[in-house]
């Protein structure tokens, strides 16, 4: 059996942060990854499997689509005024079966006034369709490896992540593995989140109906039979379609190695909650990292204690998590937000709040993290709050917020640039923004408390050559191929070369996941 512990800063239970934003994301059940874990786990004890295969098992059903924001992009490109995309019920359609996939494009393709403009659309996704989820496939999983890679977890956790949509007959679309050569918990991983997700949707019934038809096609036999054997059809699998509570699912956690790893876990996740969110449009990537920043250095401004700037910069890392829950195409329109669009995109601190609050060791965030838009005279959302209702740290950050945002779209040099946002700001003096905290950011730049100039520390973990930096750096543009080539004057041949250097020295083996490598290391 699995082992039992109590602290309430476990990794596990951080970890659910990013679990119940991904389900947000998906627009399905926050807790579909809890649940897929505890599936798993009775998977696993059923099958009598070591306690590394049930640590893989649980903690890939934790992160499992942490990369849901990175590779959102390619699929959303097809339908960028829709709602989320990749949609939850993507997972129950079998990709290999072209009724399936025109099934689920037609679900998602509403009879509107923009109906013709989606049909064309939707053509263009069709033809191009292997390639799109072949690489949206990929590039979910193994920026979810990458998280478990930097979070500290064995490369069972990280494997069990990349492999966690192959198919037992070979089919997967992703990397076409077969029967045993994919990783057992992956096997394990992949079962548990079809069937949990398909009795939210349909019930117990539905589940072992799926399972049947699946079963040594797309799921392992012998999994499929242990799941048969925990939910029979006469005892109606009430541990599944009515699961015990979270609490319980996390004092049933397996051990493991990264819960050792002596940094700072909190804030760990923290970091891990900023790159999953930014990485959703290019124009955020680093934003929360810089909020964070720029708000220390206003508290310390502000005299503030060493407890409550750290408590100020894990709020700064994660006040924009909520986005994960607001369509692409809404982030990237800015300004150009028609009303009913600006109405969803201010959900998205609600949305923080409603996150954060489900985590004990983060819930002393959420008041904070929600208030980055509030105005001190009252007029801000979600809650409309004003003047000293609204924390001190939340004030801090709505400060910062407005000056990281301004600073990220300007073109200007740092010196021109900063002015002209400050002499901008400055006219929202008492009205949106608190005068004590607007002096205090003023301050804290002309100290160099927020560094010469705002930008995220570069990493010098990788080993890349000039001309692969460069490489890089157009991959993260959305250059392809021959425009990489076109710009650095070189053949195609030879930037193919250059990438395929590249996913080496990454561990990674497709362009989203290399992009999301490139963030998350600061390269760009």
């Amino acid at each position: 059996m699995v082992e039992n512990k109590q602290s309430d800063e476990n990794l596990a239970t951080l970890l659910c942060a990013l679990s119940f934003a991904t389900g947000m994301g998906f627009g399905e059940d926050m807790e579909h990854g809890m649940k897929s874990a505890y599936l798993g786990l009775q998977l696993t004890n059923a099958l009598r499997l070591s306690p590394d295969i049930q640590e893989a098992v649980f903690y890939g059903a934790l992160l499992k689509d942490v990369g849901c924001t990175a590779c959102s992009a390619g699929i959303s490109a097809f339908f960028p005024d829709d709602e989320q995309v990749p949609r939850a019920d993507f997972m129950l359609v079998d990709p290999s079966q072209l009724h399936e996939m025109l099934g689920w494009l037609s679900r998602n393709v509403p009879l509107d006034a923009r109906f013709p403009s989606r049909v064309t659309k939707l053509f263009s996704f069709i033809a191009q369709c292997g390639p799109v989820i072949r690489e949206a496939m990929r590039g979910h999983c193994e920026v979810a490896e990458l998280f478990a890679r930097r979070l500290g977890f064995p490369e069972t956790v990280q494997h069990t992540l990349r492999f966690q949509w192959e198919r037992w007959d070979g089919k997967g679309l992703a990397y076409s593995l077969k029967a045993s050569e994919i990783p057992l918990p992956a096997r394990i991983l992949h079962l548990a989140q079809v069937m949990e997700l398909t009795t939210s949707v349909g019930g117990i019934a539905a589940a072992r109906t799926l399972a049947r038809e699946k079963q040594g096609t797309r799921f392992d036999p012998d999994i499929v039979e242990a799941f048969l054997h925990l939910t029979p059809s006469d005892q109606g699998g009430d541990d599944l379609e009515h699961p015990i509570t979270r609490e319980a699912i996390i004092q049933m956690r397996p051990y493991t190695s990264a819960d050792t790893v002596t940094t700072d876990r909190k804030e760990d996740v923290c970091q891990a909650l900023a790159d999953f969110v930014d990485g959703k449009t290019p124009g955020t990537w680093h934003h929360s990292q810089l909020v964070a920043q720029v708000a220390e250095g206003i508290g310390k401004q502000l005299d503030l204690s060493p407890g409550e700037l750290y408590t100020l910069k894990c709020s700064g890392l994660v006040h924009d998590i909520g986005k994960v829950a607001t369509p692409s195409g809404i982030l990237v329109k800015g300004a150009r937000r028609s009303q009913s669009e600006w109405e969803i995109y201010r959900l998205h601190s609600y949305y923080t709040q409603r996150v954060l609050e489900q985590v004990a060791p983060l819930r002393d965030l959420a008041p904070i993290a929600a208030s980055h838009h509030e105005w001190v005279n009252g007029q801000g959302y979600h809650r409309q709050l004003q003047g000293e209702q609204i924390p001190l740290a939340g004030r801090i950050l709505a400060v910062a917020n407005t000056y990281v945002r301004a600073t990220q779209e300007g073109q200007q040099n740092h010196e021109e640039q900063k002015s002209r946002v400050l002499a901008s700001m400055s006219a929202c003096v008492g009205t949106q923004l608190d005068t004590a905290c607007y002096e205090a950011l003023v301050a804290s730049l002309q100290a160099g408390d927020t560094s010469k100039k705002v930008a995220p520390k570069r990493s010098q973990a990788t080993d890349l050559t000039q001309r692969e930096i460069e490489v890089v750096r157009l991959l993260t543009r959305g250059q392809n191929t021959p425009q990489i080539a076109r710009t650095l004057s070189i053949s195609k041949k030879t930037v193919e070369h250059h990438l395929a250097h590249i996913y080496t020295k990454f561990g990674v083996s497709c362009r989203t996941a290399a992009v999301a490598y490139a963030v998350q290391q600061n390269l760009v």
